[in-house]
């Protein structure tokens, strides 16, 4: 081989070893201070200000409407074009709300600075003395810029209707604890940073992954084997399995610096830091049913005690984990949630029956399963056409995706 063709060759091995690494930083909003010396606004107000919103100038971005959710201090806007969501912190002064934050397509990676506020006389002093929402009423006004503050566009958002409710909950899992690391989110899949970011996101349930390490102890992590698609360079190899919590917590972090969450830490930060309704338990086979059916009772006691409504269940995801279930002597009193068929989830006297949304709405087999008292959920839905389709002409209890935002866009502006 000659010099140069060798040189080639390391030339294009290097290449093909790079990463193709891609950051999405969420932007500074706070540097420009829109947020500075103001008060709380309180919850009755956002409250009252949740709607589905006409949007007359920013179209570009948010399309031609949006539906605006609080959580806790924060605002959430969530639009149809490209799963566009906005997260806000909030404030008050001289009888104003002001709102600032960063806009984010979901699909893809672009995001930016957003500020609006509701000025006194748009609406603002009304909602500060107990006022209620009627067409016109409320006017967001403001700017979008990009992810450094310029090539600023003005924002403006006219109240138009309350958001659609119905008589059951329906419920909006985010995967993996809040979306996946593939969707540049400002937190890995499967953290407990994740998880009290997935109601900003439009959530009010999440799906989380089980493993267990070599010494016992029930972990949150997606894939059987450690890989750089869910951590850090960390020299550990092989499965989850083959080590110990303590090596683990040692020497392996996350894909954005955070630690593998115990399922413990997990459950206690949804139960103590999140409003978030139902946690659906994805257990791999490793995880001995048992073990999990006993943190359940555990768990469900300390919401009860905390004036928690939350609800944990356990996923059966095939029928080896069916035939363990079963041979558990009070499976029946466990929550569990059944991805199989209609007979399964029967004998398992499942809670939730999961049927994939590939098999399509179903909707004589999803009345029937409801009128037996089971709740029924789909998964794992992120096609922005299909969940319309669904929300609009199906009868499913809820929708597990990775675009939780997308979701309740097209939800709650029924």
């Amino acid at each position: 081989m000659t010099r140069a063709w060798f040189f080639l060759i390391l030339l294009l091995l290097c290449c093909n070893g790079c990463d193709t690494e891609v950051e999405v930083l969420v932007p500074d909003y706070h540097a420009a201070g829109l947020l500075n010396g103001t008060a709380a606004v309180p919850w009755s107000a956002l409250d009252a200000m949740e709607g589905v919103y006409e949007v007359t100038e920013g179209n570009a971005l948010l399309g031609r409407q949006v539906v605006i959710r609080h959580t806790r201090n924060v605002l959430s806007i969530f639009g149809e074009r490209d799963a566009v969501y906005c997260i806000l912190e909030s404030g008050m002064a001289d009888s104003s709300l002001l709102f600032a934050g960063y806009w984010r397509k979901q699909v893809g990676t672009e995001t930016g600075i957003f500020q609006v506020s509701v000025a006194a006389d748009e609406g603002g002093r009304a909602l500060l003395t107990g006022g209620q929402a009627v067409p016109g009423s409320i006017i967001l006004a403001g700017d979008l810029g990009n992810a450094i503050g310029s090539g600023k566009r003005p924002v403006r958002c006219i109240y138009r209707r309350p958001l659609y409710t119905s008589d059951t909950p329906f419920l909006i899992l985010a995967h993996r604890a809040g979306g996946r690391n593939s969707d540049y989110l400002p937190a890995s899949e499967n953290s407990a940073e994740l998880v009290k970011l997935a109601e900003f996101f439009g959530a009010n349930g999440v799906e989380i992954d089980v493993q267990l390490t070599k010494d016992g102890v029930p972990v949150i992590y997606h894939d059987e084997d450690m890989n750089l698609r869910l951590n850090q360079k960390s020299g550990l190899v092989g499965s989850v399995s083959e080590y110990t919590l303590a090596q683990i917590e040692s020497f392996v972090r996350l894909r954005n610096g955070e630690r593998i969450p115990t399922l413990r830490r997990m459950l206690a930060t949804i139960l103590r830091q999140t409003s978030l309704k139902v946690v659906w338990l994805d257990i791999k086979p490793s995880v001995p049913l048992s073990m999990l059916t006993n943190l359940q009772r555990e768990y469900a006691d300390s919401a009860r005690t905390l004036g928690r409504d939350l609800t944990i269940v356990i996923g059966i995801p095939d029928a080896e984990k069916a035939q363990e279930l079963q041979q558990l002597p009070d499976y029946r009193r466990a929550n569990v949630l059944c991805e199989l068929d209609m007979e399964t989830t029967r004998a398992l006297d499942a809670d939730v029956w999961a049927p994939r949304w590939t098999l399509g709405t179903q909707n004589e087999r999803v009345a029937e399963m409801q009128n037996e008292g089971r709740r029924v959920l789909t998964w794992t839905l992120d096609q922005a056409a299909y969940i319309e389709q669904f929300i609009r002409t199906g009868r499913f209890d809820g929708i597990l995706t990775n675009y939780p935002a997308l979701v309740a866009y097209y939800y709650y502006s029924q």
